[in-house]
């Protein structure tokens, strides 16, 4: 096992760590990241190698991190990055409408993280393309299973695969995890590029979107949900989304009826965030952090698996 690295400590009282951290452990079955009731640990591909670090936490909001791998102080110095401690809500006003203000009394507590790599977060992004989180979520599993290596440290994680290993695959390996060829072809052009990708991470936010998306398969919704998670940022808005005009709909009116993102459902959802400008993706945050939600009109999403074609 390697060595424990320096472990820091930080402090984050008002801060629910749970909610913030969701923001870079999305997919509940992840092997590259463990969540519990107060720890938090995540295996990464760091710029200085693979590595590992895991946020514990007590009520009081005390932090201890702990790193591990060749990348361990590279992650160290991202913790306060990770528990939300570099986003500032100045600016920021709840009063603007009731339902926010009514929500942002019980849910002030949740930040934005931001992860500060791009590759395994675009990888993740581009999974998603065209299928429900579950088939998603599914294929990353198969992916870090298949061609990732066992995590540095004791949390018993699995490292996303390599940019090199997965430049190395075929269209085909990736059906093997049900990914269809369109989806494969992009994260196979993303691992021979992903030099150039990851120094996006160090850009800022329209630098990076700009980076991103200048990568074929890599479009509007791809490329700003891949930087929402890298770099945390409070205004970015994942557009073309399928739910995300009907949700932010219903929060602000009631009307669950489904808007489609590409038929004006993304401009209505802009107009309802106009007023927070620089801080539209907090108000999504926060419906998420209150468990806001649409009721379904439709049956539930449903895709192939393309592996029994």
């Amino acid at each position: 096992m390697t060595a424990l690295s320096t472990i820091r400590h930080l402090r984050a009282p008002g801060i629910d760590l749970r909610s913030t951290l969701q923001m870079i452990g999305i997919y509940r079955n992840d092997p590259t990241h463990a969540m519990a009731a107060t720890s938090f640990a995540k295996a990464v591909l760091t710029p200085d190698g693979p590595a590992t670090m895991r946020l514990s936490w007590n009520s009081s909001g005390d932090i201890t991190a702990e790193a591990w791998g060749d990348g361990a102080e590279w992650l160290l110095d991202r913790a306060p990055h990770w528990a939300g401690l570099n986003d500032n809500i100045a600016g920021f006003i709840p009063g603007l409408h009731p339902r926010i203000e009514q929500l942002w009394q019980t849910h002030s507590t949740t930040r934005l993280a931001a992860a500060g790599v791009i590759w395994q977060e675009l990888v993740l992004v581009l999974l998603g393309q065209r299928v429900t989180t579950e088939e998603a979520s599914k294929s990353w599993n198969r992916m870090c299973r298949t061609w990732g290596e066992t995590a540095p440290g004791p949390c018993e994680l699995t490292l996303p695969p390599t940019p090199k290993v997965v430049a190395g695959l075929s269209y085909t390996d990736l059906h093997e995890i049900n990914v269809e060829r369109r989806r494969a072809e992009a994260i196979l052009l993303a691992a021979k590029r992903a030099s150039r990708l990851e120094e996006a991470a160090t850009m800022s936010v329209d630098n990076a979107l700009i980076r991103l998306s200048a990568l074929p398969g890599v479009g509007m919704w791809t490329a700003t949900a891949t930087v929402l998670a890298s770099h945390g940022a409070p205004d970015v808005l994942v557009l073309r989304d399928y739910g995300l005009p009907t949700l932010v709909n219903f929060a602000f009116t009631g009307d669950a009826r489904r808007l489609d993102p590409d038929r004006g459902g993304d401009e209505i959802m802009l107009a309802h965030l106009a007023p927070w400008a620089g801080h539209r993706q907090r108000i999504i945050r926060l419906l998420f952090a209150a468990g806001v939600s649409a009721p379904r009109r439709a049956p539930r999403a449903f895709n192939p698996d393309i592996r029994q074609l």
